[in-house]
């Protein structure tokens, strides 16, 4: 496996030629530690150091740098012929690296790979399953070429595309009294213990929504799994909020779920698609 990725090049060329991952950063329109990091792992892969780091001059090529700098800009060029050529997508030994929300992907993306390779026969696609901070962090460093994710306000890593909108809802189980309604209230759902999906910015998200109605929610349980979730409420440990709906409406174990809607007027999540800003 090649130890390195265009985008790691593209940094340190931008960075030889400005001399600076500041300055790179504001060229690419990325963070600074994105540019910094990519480097570093240039410099591991390759074994040796490319730059000085002077506080007063910034970054200076050293001599392998130098040799470097020229094959980088090479491989650069040789890329963008490439992506270019009309056989660039359909060789066999073509992939795509995509990342995906843990707990949007399963009920969307097998239908959109699916779909991706009725079009692109040829090429292979290699999966990331991360929380959306990852995600971001996975575009920005050239790990994954597009993402699907929510928008969790995290800013805009790469090109960000709006493709659905899923609105909150309540998870009880079967038995629970609240199961014969078509909607309740988020007070209505802080009376009960709430099953907190715990994963990072998520758990944010679904917080907001009680403290935006002015609820402090009685937390029972947190877990980073949807199933898990979905299966405590099943067995009538609490109930949920939660925005990805599994078809059927069963937990793992069999027992039913109903989701309910909620009456506030709550803002529907934004289902987006992420790809990096530069390509070579």
């Amino acid at each position: 496996m090649i130890p390195f990725t265009l985008r790691q090049l593209q940094y340190f060329v931008s960075a030889a030629e400005h001399g600076g991952t500041a300055q790179a950063a504001i060229a690419m329109n990325v963070s600074q530690p994105s540019v910094s990091m990519a480097i570093k792992q240039l410099e591991e892969a390759l074994g040796e150091s490319l730059f000085v780091r002077q506080h007063a001059q910034g970054l200076v090529l050293t001599p392998a740098g130098r040799a470097k700098l020229a094959e980088a800009r090479s491989l650069l060029s040789q890329s963008k012929a490439w992506i270019a050529s009309p056989t660039g997508m359909n060789g066999r030994d073509a992939w795509i690296d995509v990342g995906c929300f843990v707990t949007l992907g399963p009920s969307h993306l097998p239908a959109i790979i699916r779909c991706f390779r009725q079009h692109n026969p040829g090429v292979q696609v290699r999966l990331r399953e991360a929380n959306v901070e990852q995600l971001h962090h996975l575009i920005d460093n050239g790990s994954i070429e597009v993402a699907l994710t929510y928008d969790l306000g995290l800013g805009r890593s790469g090109n960000m595309e709006v493709v659905g909108y899923l609105k909150p809802h309540a998870l009880v189980g079967s038995d629970h009294p609240l199961a014969t309604r078509r909607s309740v209230s988020l007070k209505e759902i802080a009376e009960n213990p709430l099953i907190l999906i715990g994963l990072p910015h998520s758990r944010e998200y679904f917080l907001s929504l009680f403290r935006s109605a002015g609820i402090t929610p009685n937390i029972a349980m947190e877990t980073q799994s949807l199933e898990m979730v979905r299966g405590m409420v099943a067995n009538g440990h609490g109930v949920s909020v939660l925005v990805t709906k599994p078809s059927p409406q069963v937990s793992y174990d069999g027992r039913p779920l109903v989701s309910l809607e909620i009456s506030e007027t709550v803002p529907p999540q934004k289902v987006v698609v992420i790809t990096p800003r530069h390509f070579p």
